[in-house]
């Protein structure tokens, strides 16, 4: 039996497939095709092959994608899947209308199959993916989040909850919030030299991302309309929830962890 991970070189996934054989657990890596759905990975699976369950990630770049999804998921079933490990968010809820995550986590739970929900909150490895570039280049990032406190969530631990999930006989629950193990805001980050973070404005925000990353603008301006949310507390809020599951992984750790790769660009020659 195998595991398929969709987006396996995402944050997630890739840790998700990482722990998986770390466990001993055979892992097909699905690709995202233009269409925003998935194609496994003719080298990495074996044919005929059956698979024990799906790790779901919508694929970046795109709002709504969630009627491919659905088709995927139709096609997982008639294949026999029997477990769906879905990645949404913290503050993303199942009957929230105009998100495709919240479409797919439905149409799981409507066809009442054998899936689970993560909901982390915001990662610290946004540090590396979303502001890696500037911090190695100059010494700063920019966000919308001058006053944002959160629990930040490292990928580890979010994998580690999936990894667990995937491997239980059978899970007692359909959705659990995963935070980190302390509240902190992005000006309290420690990266060993000063970063500076400096506060744009959403229009600046956007345009930032749509240069740096090649995004779509409704799926720039949809990042930043989440982080605006973020520094009106939508991840704070959950912080002292007793249903949450709290990850290991310190703030500090991490930057330990990520020291290297956030080291400043050497100059040109």
């Amino acid at each position: 039996m195998s595991f398929l991970i969709t987006g396996g070189a995402s944050q997630v996934g890739s840790v998700i497939a990482r722990q998986l054989k770390e466990a001993g657990q055979k892992v097909i890596i699905a690709s995202p095709r233009l269409d925003g759905s998935y194609q496994p990975s003719t080298t990495h699976s074996t044919p005929g092959e059956p698979i024990r369950g799906v790790y779901i990630l919508l694929p970046p770049g795109y709002v709504d994608p969630s009627e491919n999804i659905k088709a995927f998921v139709d096609a997982a079933v008639t294949h026999g899947v029997q477990r769906f490990v879905l990645l949404s968010g913290s503050a993303v809820a199942k009957e929230a209308q105009g998100f495709g995550i919240s479409t797919v986590w439905r149409y799981l739970d409507e066809r009442k199959l054998d899936y689970f929900a993560l909901r982390p909150t915001w990662f610290i490895d946004n540090f590396y993916e979303l502001y890696g570039k500037d911090i190695r280049g100059s010494d700063e990032f920019l966000t919308v989040m001058p006053n944002a406190k959160m629990p930040l969530i490292s990928v580890e631990d979010i994998a580690k909850l999936a990894v667990k999930v995937f491997l239980a006989e059978k899970n007692d629950r359909t959705e659990q919030r995963i935070i980190g193990p302390e509240l902190v805001t992005y000006d309290q980050m420690v990266f060993g030299r000063k970063i500076t973070h400096k506060t744009v404005a959403p229009e600046q925000m956007t345009q930032h991302y749509i240069s740096l990353f090649g995004w779509p603008t409704e799926y720039a301006q949809f990042l930043v309309g989440a982080e605006l949310a973020c520094d009106a507390g939508s991840e704070e809020q959950w912080w002292g929830k007793p249903e949450n599951a709290i990850g290991e992984e310190t703030v500090r750790e991490w930057a330990v962890r990520f020291q290297s790769k956030l080291a400043p660009t050497p100059p040109s020659a």
